[in-house]
């Protein structure tokens, strides 16, 4: 995402402020509920660990940015496609998470969840069954670590924290919900969805 992007917010940003998503984040996807966000690109993105390219085209850079949540860097997202081409959800894909803040995996899956509640992606039935596989699958992240998402060629979901593998989700329908979390037009972070998609902003 990985994820929908996520964070536990430290005291000088007020809970009441923060709805976090991402990826990835995710998320993992961060979020906030009305808080503005600041994405802007920054820098080359850094290799893909050699495990998550196993069993995947040649992938390049589509685009890719730093969250900023009022002045607070989050984490940088960079979305990998095959050769770099245009976005396209059927085919296989990358969304690498490089976290400059401390999160839990819980905080982590139930803020993924509600991201995709807020998209209006499945149910409360199937989002119990989710919530347990991000947990299975998703690790403590602290600054500078990295959480890969993988879209693989038959539309599972594999997780990779520090190039380590975390487990795969079977679900396509998980797929689509989890990685939409930033790259659905429904995602509450425009402004990152463009940079990675390689928009301008």
């Amino acid at each position: 995402m990985l994820v929908s992007t996520l964070w536990r917010v430290k005291p000088q940003i007020s809970a009441a402020v923060v709805r976090v998503s991402m990826a990835l984040g995710i998320a993992l996807i961060l979020s906030l509920g009305q808080a503005q966000l600041h994405a802007q690109t920054t820098g080359t993105a850094p290799p893909l660990p050699a495990s998550a390219k196993a069993g995947m085209p040649e992938l390049n850079v589509l685009g890719g940015g730093l969250l900023r949540v009022l002045g607070f860097q989050v984490y940088n997202a960079y979305l990998w496609t095959p050769a770099g081409s245009a976005f396209d959800r059927t085919k296989p894909h990358v969304l690498d998470l490089q976290y400059l803040r401390n999160f839990s995996a819980k905080k982590l899956a139930e803020r993924s969840i509600d991201e995709m509640r807020g998209q209006g992606i499945g149910d409360e039935a199937v989002y119990v069954k989710w919530l347990a596989e991000m947990e299975r699958v998703f690790a403590d992240v602290k600054e500078g670590d990295r959480l890969t998402g993988v879209v693989t060629p038959t539309r599972t979901s594999k997780f990779f924290h520090n190039g380590a593998y975390r487990g795969e989700v079977t679900d396509p329908m998980f797929t689509d919900a989890f990685f939409g979390i930033w790259l659905n037009e429904k995602s509450s972070q425009p402004r990152m969805r463009n940079k990675l998609l390689g928009k301008p902003e």
